[in-house]
């Protein structure tokens, strides 16, 4: 009977929060406030879940029996044989914005992410979800003096791709597993550029629109090789490899000048200055990684990573990277976690999971002839639930990313996640029921 209740409210969990991830899909919700998603596809989004955030980020060389790590497909494997996982977050962010001359600031907060995870054999697990891609949600205001009064700038955008993955990993031998995440992306990103002389009826005023519409599907590729030393510690090797590969998206590319728009009195005159549209709007990079991990005595795991995405060979909006401030990113990465005693039945204390690591982040962007770049440190607690293999994740990471040099922003941040993960027994036979 409580087999069937924990199951049966997994599932119901599952139903009641999905309306709440595709809503924080919404090309019209803004989960991040950053001006730098306005260039390109947006602020991307990390490929990692709750336990792996606390810890910089590291996923690709990194197995955990009870926890989804998407950061390697391959490392489906290791979920223990009688095992049904979930996993979703809700996190928030308050970011400082900072240019030569002035402070701002923004609170974002976000549905993340909603995955499950399960075997199917000893040799053969697999797992599914949905994750966001990259955001955009970009709002700046300006006001200009002029000789009939003023100008006024707004430039905008919205919206998120987003990933729907199916994930299967083999075990081949007793230390070798591949694993394929087979994703569908879909989304769309809207930016806007108004320029309006609202004292002065005889100034044109000036609009630009880019829309990109993108479903198709794609795939990810990942290895670990994972083996025991004589005193039972572990080492685990892996590597992720993503081909470039080219999106079936619509684009359209819209720019005009108008006079007495929105007026109610006269009669609006609109010229087109230019308009394209076409249906390769966008590339993906060719993306290749490769981890490590190291587990001491069950208590001790350090990891590090480093990840590599080939902005500079992409598309977007049917043009080439080097027109959109797109170069190559190279992120590492390095985390730990320390767990006093996992089995511990007098101390809870004993049984939480400690973690903590930091990130760098050379950005698929350059602005002003300048790459944009990032650091951050991370921390987090893995709280296990009381007599369960559940268990509520907390992470931290706080950072900076890009400078005040050349014109440009720094954001400072403080992101604060909580990943709720909620674990099941499957494919018991009960004497009782």
């Amino acid at each position: 009977m409580l087999k069937k209740i924990s199951v049966t409210f997994a599932i119901a969990t599952a139903f009641l929060l999905l309306p709440s991830v595709l809503k924080a899909q919404n090309k019209n919700s803004a989960s991040t406030s950053s001006p730098y998603s306005r260039y390109g596809i947006g602020t991307l989004n990390g490929n990692t879940l709750g336990r792996s955030e606390s810890m910089g980020g590291t996923g690709i060389g990194t197995r955990y029996g009870f926890q989804i790590n998407t950061g390697n497909p391959a490392s489906y494997t290791a979920i223990d044989t009688m095992t049904f996982l979930m996993e979703f977050g809700v996190s928030s962010k308050h970011t400082n914005y900072e240019s030569a001359g002035k402070k701002n600031g923004g609170n974002d907060v976000n549905f993340n992410y909603l995955a499950f995870s399960f075997p199917i054999k000893k040799w053969w697990a697999t797992a599914f979800g949905l994750m966001p891609l990259s955001e955009k949600g970009y709002n700046i205001m300006a006001t200009e003096e002029t000789t009939n009064g003023f100008s006024s700038t707004s430039i905008t955008g919205t919206g998120t791709l987003s990933k729907a993955f199916l994930g299967n990993a083999f075990k081949i031998g007793k230390n070798l597993s591949v694993g394929v995440n087979a994703w569908y992306l879909f989304g769309t990103l809207s930016d806007s550029y108004f320029l309006n002389f609202p004292y002065d009826a005889a100034t044109y005023d000036y609009l630009m629109e880019n829309k990109l519409t993108v479903h198709n599907f794609g795939f990810t590729a990942g290895l670990q090789y994972a083996w025991k030393t004589k005193n039972k510690n572990e080492w685990t090797f892996g590597a992720v490899f993503e081909p470039k590969q080219n999106m079936s998206s619509k684009y359209v590319i819209h720019e005009e000048r108008a006079l007495f728009r929105g007026s109610t009195t006269n009669t609006p005159i609109i010229d087109t200055l230019s308009h394209s549209e076409g249906d390769k709007g966008l590339t993906l990079p060719l993306t290749f990684g490769a981890g490590f991990s190291y587990t001491y005595k069950n208590k001790i795991v350090f990891g590090a990573d480093v990840y590599h995405q080939k902005w500079s060979e992409v598309t977007f909006l049917g043009k080439p990277s080097q027109d959109l401030n797109m170069t190559n990113s190279t992120r590492y990465s390095s985390g730990f976690e320390i767990t006093p005693d996992a089995y511990s039945i007098r101390s809870y204390m004993d049984r939480i999971q400690y973690r903590a690591g930091v990130f760098y982040e050379k950005s698929y962007l350059t602005i002003n002839g300048q790459q944009i770049n990032g650091y951050g440190v991370t921390f987090g607690l893995g709280l296990p639930f009381s007599r369960a293999l559940s268990s509520l994740n907390l992470s931290a990471e706080l950072g900076r990313l890009g400078t005040t040099d050349n014109n440009l922003i720094k954001e400072s941040y403080a992101k604060f996640t909580l990943h709720l993960l909620l674990h099941d027994r499957w494919f018991i036979k009960r004497k009782f029921d």
